[in-house]
């Protein structure tokens, strides 16, 4: 898999995980064989960026693989002075947000939330792909809710946006975590991009990581 100028030695990337992926965390799973691991999530707000939980993220000193760095918000202009804010911390990738299910997050108009203003998607993502000479990545979800599921369409505006790869997680914001991940939107959205797109959800086993791969036909 390419991103930008990144040739992955695999198709396996640790999803950004609040709380899970830190450091230590995501230098482990890289010399256990994952190609890249992403960053945990940033608030594009900067009121918090000097408290020692930021301070902590944002730090990339020992960062072993790829830098690739997730950051969330709703503001346009503020997601594009996050996004080279982490640049200039060491970030290689900016990866954006379009995929957390949390209320505190949702509350904010950000993460899942946003699939809901296309428009405001387009203007976010376009902001932040001029903002920065990296490549920027986008995480969704399929919609949000089983009745408005335009993943489709939010990929395909990914694409013209500038995005150079995209992750799907399997469910609708309302859907949270519950059941099972669905794979036939994101088959319908490798189908409808040229970008690389990965799958996320329910991705457990080895075993499931080749069904995943074969059934959605993200394998090149």
């Amino acid at each position: 898999m390419q991103i930008g100028p990144y040739q992955l030695k695999n198709q396996l990337i640790v999803a950004p995980m609040a709380g899970v992926t830190d450091q230590a965390f995501r230098n482990l799973c890289l010399r256990y064989g994952a190609a890249m691991a992403v960053s945990e999530m940033l608030s594009c707000n900067p009121e918090v960026w000097d408290t020692d939980k930021s301070r902590q993220r944002m730090a990339h000193s020992g960062e072993e693989g790829i830098r690739s760095v997730q950051i969330a918000g709703a503001d346009p202009q503020l997601m594009a002075e996050a996004a080279k804010f982490n640049v200039e911390q060491g970030a290689q990738i900016i990866d954006i947000n379009m995929g957390c299910p949390a209320k505190k997050v949702n509350k904010k108009l950000a993460g899942s939330a946003l699939m809901q203003n296309p428009e405001l998607v387009r203007e976010i993502l376009q902001t932040v792909v001029n903002a920065v000479d990296v490549p920027v990545t986008l995480k969704i979800r399929t919609g949000w809710d089983p009745e408005h599921k335009n993943g489709v369409q939010i990929a395909q505006i990914a694409q013209e946006s500038g995005i150079v790869a995209l992750a799907v997680h399997g469910r609708t914001r309302q859907c949270m975590y519950k059941g099972e991940a669905e794979y036939d939107t994101i088959k319908a959205i490798k189908q409808s991009i040229s970008i690389p797109v990965v799958a996320n959800g329910d991705i457990n086993t080895p075993e499931q990581a080749r069904f995943v791969l074969d059934y959605t036909g993200l394998m090149p």
